[in-house]
């Protein structure tokens, strides 16, 4: 098995986690000099060109001109513009994509098509691929984001479809494209924006990262960890905060409320239950740690995405 195998071996524990709630993919075709923007509703955007070149930018950055089968992904962005990459002077249509349109014509032809999908993530998961470094990561064309550029397409095929279980499709969809996204990512190398793909490409830091994630409940300390990594508290602590981009036990904390969210979400599970499973002591030092983390408790927080109370802790 060759190493970057055995790192996507290691996000498939990361990639049980994330959970793509639904996907709104659209698609525009346009000739000639052209340019639009729009203002992204969601956290979590991606595009890829199937013909032509455009020239892409978002919050001010500098534009990425992307060809055939490139992706971006837009992280978080207020504003992105596009438009084509043509060098010829001329006018510039300028137009809005009309939101109840999911794919759209302008310019009088097809020189330029683009299709995207948004991806819903769950409550939460944001805080997974929240590591993402500036507002847009360019992804150049390759074996991961042919997969990646395939299955937008897919999303965009599911979204306009009115095929038997179309939904459920688009679902499945936007799960395989956040996986492409990191699998992609973590092949980028040196230019990985994801904190804990950094991570798992650090091959000094992979063995702590993958303990935790395998036994989140366990009642870690700094000292073991770095055991796990070979090295000492200190120089440990300061290269995980470096690579990650948070000590090692704000990372645990982390990893284990996401794991409550989920369990809260999809489980009926008690809440000392759930807290003896993460490590905690009591539901009490459970309940503290989920309510400075989350901003409400664990029953509040089961009552907002289920409409029932969580189950109360045995007295």
């Amino acid at each position: 098995m060759s190493y970057f195998a055995d790192v996507s071996d290691d996000l498939g524990t990361v990639f049980d986690l994330l959970e793509g709630n639904g996907v709104i993919s659209a698609g525009l075709a346009a000739g000639g000099r052209w340019r639009t923007g729009f203002r992204p509703d969601v956290r979590l955007k991606l595009l890829t060109v199937a013909r032509g070149g455009v020239r892409v930018s978002a919050d001010g950055a500098d534009a990425q001109v992307m060809s055939v089968g490139d992706v971006v992904v837009l992280n978080g962005c207020k504003f992105v513009g596009i438009e084509d990459a043509l060098e010829t002077g001329g006018l510039q249509t300028t137009f809005t994509h009309p939101p109840d349109q999911a794919f759209y014509e302008a310019g009088g032809g097809d020189d330029t098509v683009v299709v995207g999908g948004h991806i819903d993530l769950s409550e939460g998961a944001d805080a997974l691929v929240g590591g993402l470094s500036g507002p847009l990561l360019y992804l150049p064309a390759g074996r991961d984001t042919e997969r990646l550029a395939r299955t937008l397409n897919h999303l965009v095929d599911e979204a306009m479809s009115t095929r038997v279980a179309s939904e459920p499709a688009g679902r499945l969809h936007a799960r395989l494209v956040i996986l492409e996204v990191l699998r992609a990512a973590v092949r980028d190398g040196e230019s990985v924006p994801i904190g804990w793909a950094r991570g798992l490409l650090d091959e000094a830091l992979r063995p702590a990262l993958r303990a935790i994630h395998a036994d989140p409940g366990r009642l870690w300390r700094v000292e073991e960890l770095a055991r796990h990594s070979a090295m000492s508290r200190t120089v440990f602590a300061e290269r995980f905060a470096t690579v990650v981009g948070k000590p090692p036990l704000a990372y645990l904390t982390g990893w284990r409320m996401y794991a409550a969210r989920r369990a809260l979400r999809d489980e009926d599970v008690r809440v000392d239950e759930l807290a003896m499973r993460l490590g905690y002591s009591t539901a009490s030092a459970f309940s503290t740690a989920f309510r400075r983390e989350v901003g409400e408790s664990p029953r509040a927080y089961r009552t907002r995405f289920t409409g029932h109370e969580a189950v109360p802790a045995v007295s």
